[in-house]
């Protein structure tokens, strides 16, 4: 009897046991769950940082970049063109490269801003002696735009033959252009650049001085 009693108390103790262990096991897999879980969404949230913070980066990058490219504007070259097979306009400026390792980019050199068919916004650069069929360089300076638009604010004045322009007066002689005509022998006074990048519900814009400009008179009333 009493090697029964000593059987039957032991098969409740392993019972007891493996019950411990079965609760301690089902623990920890809820615990491992959880740190999975909050590893997983720290690790997206993470990367959500990472990219904003590369947005940012590059969306500094493309102010910087253009606010030297329009500081060192040269009037020779300014103008907007539409080239076949492209949405957007083009913008086709001269300016000044400064030093390079090769010679014929060194100095006054033409650029031109456009999206290329992998929504790239582009800068292309060649000598200012060749023609805009190159040889040139060319530069990303935004990836993933969808599309892009430029605003001239100047006089107004009038547009090429054929050319579809916008106008926003904002007085009788002032007014924000889509277009600006090669035949105008000056720069405009700002430039607005808005662009829609992939991702994003609302336009990207910016806006330049550029720092050799029409000059402006506003005269008052009289009487």
């Amino acid at each position: 009897m009493g090697h029964l009693a000593r059987h039957v108390l032991a098969t409740k103790k392993r019972g007891a046991i493996l019950l411990e262990v079965l609760i301690s096991l089902s623990l920890t897999a809820i615990l491992l769950t959880f740190l999975f879980s909050f590893f997983v969404q720290s690790a997206r949230i993470e990367k959500k940082w990472d990219d904003m913070r590369m947005c940012i980066a590059n969306r500094s990058h493309l102010q910087v970049r253009l606010q030297t490219l329009f500081t060192s504007m040269d009037t020779a070259t300014f103008y907007t063109k539409t080239f076949e097979k492209e949405a957007s306009p083009s913008l086709i400026f001269s300016f000044d490269q400064g030093i390079d390792p090769d010679p014929a980019f060194s100095g006054l050199v033409l650029g031109r801003i456009y999206l290329d068919s992998k929504y790239n916004l582009c800068l292309a650069t060649w000598p200012a002696s060749e023609e805009t069929t190159g040889p040139w360089r060319n530069e990303v300076l935004q990836k993933g735009v969808k599309s892009f638009e430029f605003e001239f604010l100047g006089m107004i004045g009038p547009s090429e033959q054929g050319v579809k322009e916008k106008i926003t007066p904002l007085t009788p002689q002032l007014a924000w252009r889509s277009h600006w005509p090669k035949s105008t022998h000056h720069l405009p006074t700002l430039i607005r650049l808005r662009l829609q990048q992939e991702g994003f519900k609302d336009p990207i814009q910016y806006a330049f001085i550029l720092p050799i400009s029409e000059c402006i008179t506003y005269r008052e009333g009289l009487g």
